[in-house]
């Protein structure tokens, strides 16, 4: 993965090599450069249809990549052929996989990509920084009062990172829920700062103290969260390596 500077903490990890206990939480990040030809090869019918409708090769690419990555990683912890991986969708539409096996959950920014792996359920957001101009606008519609406060007290210099974390750990934590955008993101609170926390739950939904917010940024260009409906787990990232 030359192309993309990550941090130390994603070691080289292949699939299949690789074994979730139930105290983990597995990272990989995935690049998406690349020749995508043998990730391709291992999508189903209808994923290699919904890659033929992309209208730029580079995203028809990065999606080949993803999701044959996808694949890889989850053959690998079942110990099948990841051709054979069958998934199903949960009721607004999140993938799961069909029978037993864990908790997963795919994202991608720029040409990275991020897949996350637990015994429970999980989502993972990441994004690659850069200039917003309507930063402020979007977290005063998207933010809780207590965030944008937050938020605006803030210098200049440390209000862009402070946004990417929140936001990533908003969508981190509906991801994890799959209830995509039926659910306003100012209904909850999530700290702004280098220690990822949920904070408050005003809808009645969940009790914070059941659940892990976890920073995964891959890399200096990167910002990237993990929600898990767990406690204690124990972090791991990998970058995957394909022989």
């Amino acid at each position: 993965m030359d192309e993309i500077a990550l941090h130390p903490s994603f070691a080289p990890g292949s699939a299949g090599e690789v074994e979730l206990h139930p105290e983990e939480v597995h990272v990989w990040a995935v690049s998406l450069y690349g020749d995508s030809d043998a990730f391709a090869m291992l999508l189903a019918p209808k994923e290699r249809e919904r890659a033929a409708r992309f209208r730029f090769a580079d995203h028809q690419r990065r999606f080949q990549i993803g999701h044959g990555a996808l694949r890889a990683i989850l053959g690998g912890y079942l110990g099948v052929d990841p051709a054979a991986v069958d998934f199903t969708q949960g009721p607004r539409g999140k993938p799961y996989l069909s029978g037993r096996g864990p908790f997963f959950n795919l994202s991608h920014s720029g040409k990275l990509a991020l897949i996350a792996v637990a015994d429970h359920e999980i989502g993972v957001d990441l994004e690659k920084v850069r200039h917003l101009e309507s930063l402020t606008a979007i977290a005063r519609r998207h933010f809780s009062a207590f965030e944008f406060a937050a938020l605006d007290a803030l210098d200049d210099a440390a209000r862009q990172l402070a946004f990417y974390r929140c936001w990533t750990r908003k969508e981190a934590y509906i991801k994890a829920l799959g209830v995509g955008l039926s659910m306003p993101l100012d209904t909850f609170d999530v700290s702004l700062g280098e220690q990822p926390e949920f904070l408050a739950c005003r809808d009645g939904r969940e009790e914070p103290a059941n659940w892990s917010l976890l920073d995964v940024s891959p890399g200096p260009e990167f910002v990237a969260a993990a929600a898990l409906r767990a406690r204690g787990r124990r972090l791991r990232c990998f970058r995957l390596t394909v022989a």
